[in-house]
C-alpha cells in the first residue's frame, strides 16, 4: 500500500502546484493595481475550475480505494504505524516548519490591529507543531488516549479562531476574491482535522478523513499564492505537510480484504464435481475414524411365525 500512498500524495502535491500557479496568475493580472478591485479575467473561471477538478480527482481516487474494499485503519495506533526510517524525519521537519511559523508570526504582528487574535493563532500553531511528533509516535509510546484527543483537537480550535479572524479582517473588503480562497481553505482544514481526530475519539470515518485531508492539503498549497505574513505562510505549509502525512498513513496502513473460507463453496457451478485430492506416497494408510456401532434389528418374520405357532397350540 505504500505505492498507492505515494501515488495519491503525488497527486495532491501536483494538484497543489497547479492551484498555486493559477491563483498566483490571478493575483498578478486579475486585480487592479491601484484600487485592488477584481477585473474581468478568464482566470476568475480557471481558478474555480482547478479547485473543482482537484475535488473530483480526489473523490475518484478515494472511491477507487473504497471500491477495492480495503480494510481501513480504525484507531489512532493503527493509523500512525510507520516503519520507514524517513517517517520520523518527515514528521519532525513538518513540526519544525509549523513551530517556526508560529514563533515568527508572534513577533511579526506586533503592530497589527488584530495582533491579539493573530498571536492566539500563532500560539496554537506552536502547540500544534510540538504535539504532531507525539501523535505520529503514539503507536510506539502508547500514550494515553485522552492526551492524543487533546492534541488532535488543537488544530480544529486553531482554524476555528482563524476563520473568525478572516471574517473580522475582511469584513469591510468589497473584493470577495481577495479572501475567498483563504476562507475555503480554513473551512476545509477544520473538516479535515475534525475527521482525522475521529481516530483518537474512537469515531473513525477513514474515507471521509482521507478525502478531506487531501482536499485541505491541496487548498493549503493553493492559498500560499496570496499575500500574508511570512510566519502564517509557514504555518500553512506545515499544515499542508501534516495533512499529506496523515493521508499517507491512512492509505499505507490499509489492508487487503480478507477471504472468508466459510463462504467458499467446494462444489463447482453447473453441477460439476469438485476435484478430489488423492493421498500422496506418505499417506497410503487412511486416517482412523470413529464410526457409530450399527443397530441390530430382529427378524420380524421369525417373530410373527413363532406367535402364530403359540396361537395354534391354544386352539388345538
Amino acid at each position: 500500500m505504500r505505492k498507492k500512498a505515494l501515488i495519491n500524495s503525488c497527486y495532491v502535491c501536483a494538484a497543489g502546484a497547479f492551484g498555486t500557479f493559477f491563483r498566483w496568475l490571478q493575483n498578478q493580472s486579475a486585480f487592479d493595481a491601484e484600487t485592488g478591485l477584481i477585473q474581468s479575467s478568464v482566470l476568475n473561471i480557471l481558478v474555480p475550475l482547478v479547485i473543482l477538478g482537484a475535488a473530483l480527482l480526489f473523490y475518484f481516487l478515494v472511491r477507487k480505494l473504497k471500491a477495492q474494499q480495503f480494510e481501513a485503519p480504525k484507531d489512532i495506533f493503527t493509523v500512525f504505524t510507520g516503519t520507514s526510517i524517513l517517517y520520523p524525519i518527515a514528521y519532525f521537519i513538518i513540526a519544525g516548519v509549523t513551530v517556526i511559523g508560529g514563533i515568527i508570526t508572534m513577533f511579526a504582528v506586533a503592530d497589527d490591529s488584530y495582533s491579539t487574535v493573530y498571536r492566539v493563532i500563532a500560539l496554537l500553531a506552536v502547540l500544534c507543531g510540538l504535539s504532531f511528533p507525539t501523535i505520529c509516535n503514539s503507536r510506539r509510546k502508547r500514550y494515553a488516549p485522552p492526551i492524543i484527543c487533546v492534541f488532535m483537537t488543537i488544530p480544529v480550535v486553531m482554524f476555528c479562531i482563524w476563520l473568525i479572524a478572516c471574517y473580522k479582517v475582511n469584513s469591510s473588503n468589497p473584493t470577495i476574491w481577495a479572501f475567498a480562497i483563504e476562507i475555503i481553505t480554513v473551512c476545509a482544514c477544520i473538516l479535515a482535522f475534525f475527521y482525522t481526530s475521529g481516530f483518537a475519539f474512537e469515531r473513525p470515518e477513514p474515507y471521509k478523513a482521507l478525502y478531506s485531508s487531501m482536499l485541505a492539503a491541496f487548498l493549503c498549497f493553493t492559498t500560499l499564492a496570496d499575500t500574508r505574513y511570512f510566519g502564517m505562510q509557514l504555518i500553512y505549509l506545515g499544515i499542508a505537510g501534516m495533512l499529506v502525512a496523515e493521508s499517507w498513513m491512512i492509505i499505507s496502513n490499509m489492508k487487503k480484504p480478507s477471504v472468508n473460507e466459510d463462504n467458499v463453496s467446494s462444489e463447482k457451478p453447473d453441477g460439476e464435481t469438485a476435484k478430489v485430492i488423492q493421498p500422496g506416497a506418505d499417506e497410503t494408510k487412511p486416517e482412523p475414524t470413529i464410526q457409530a456401532p450399527e443397530r441390530k434389528h430382529k427378524d420380524a418374520e421369525k417373530d410373527i411365525s413363532e406367535l402364530l405357532e403359540e396361537c395354534r397350540k391354544y386352539l388345538d
